[in-house]
């Protein structure tokens, strides 16, 4: 979708103006409503977001479904999801998006051989142990070594995300990213979003 300036600039400042889930929990902080828990739930492969609101100590839920202006929002205000197995579960959905979208720049086979090669190479513990299961036939060349640039790129994203915009020590940041990417990588390569077979 080709958008004039200054409608980008609003977009990147503002986020989407079609999120209407958005845009009416804005309007309930607004209102004097806070924000008490974010939980992720996955029912029918439809990811959402329950949030517990509180205004004059009345409790209320509201559901609002994934979205990057969702994310980008919970990030710039620094919501944290419920706890850390819950925000674990909301990182391995967000690696998930970045990782198919890098597969799909790269090639399936490509992200397999350095995630299979790298990850171990980086050290992160769970991760690592994961990625010890997949294999790949394809050997490290010059567009896995490429690719790699771009998965440490999606990787110090989340890994900011996680430290600077929801101010985990880096001791958690650490534990919930590797968390995420040991989890994501445990999943059956159609979970992953990846349509080329890989046996695990």
């Amino acid at each position: 979708m080709t958008r004039d300036w200054n409608s980008l600039i609003r977009y990147a400042l503002e986020g989407a103006e079609g999120e209407p889930f958005l845009r009416l929990l804005k309007e309930r902080l607004r209102t004097g409503s806070q924000v008490v828990s974010v939980r992720l739930e996955n029912t029918g492969g439809k990811p959402e977001y329950v949030l517990i609101l509180s205004l004059h100590k009345q409790l209320s839920e509201m559901r609002v479904p994934h979205s990057e202006a969702f994310t980008a929002w919970s990030f710039d205000t620094g919501t944290r999801m419920a706890d850390e197995q819950q925000e674990q579960a909301r990182f391995v959905l967000l690696l998930g998006e970045r990782l198919a979208a890098l597969a799909s720049d790269v090639g399936p086979d490509v992200l397999m051989a350095l995630l299979s090669n790298h990850l171990p190479a980086m050290g992160a513990p769970r991760a690592s142990e994961a990625a010890r299961h997949l294999r790949s036939s394809r050997h490290v060349d010059s567009a896995v070594r490429r690719a790699a640039e771009k998965l440490d790129f999606v990787l110090v994203g989340l890994a900011r995300a996680l430290g600077r915009s929801l101010k985990y020590d880096e001791a958690k940041t650490g534990r919930i990213l590797d968390g995420a990417l040991a989890q994501w990588i445990s999943q059956p390569p159609r979970a992953m979003g990846l349509d080329a077979p890989h046996p695990l």
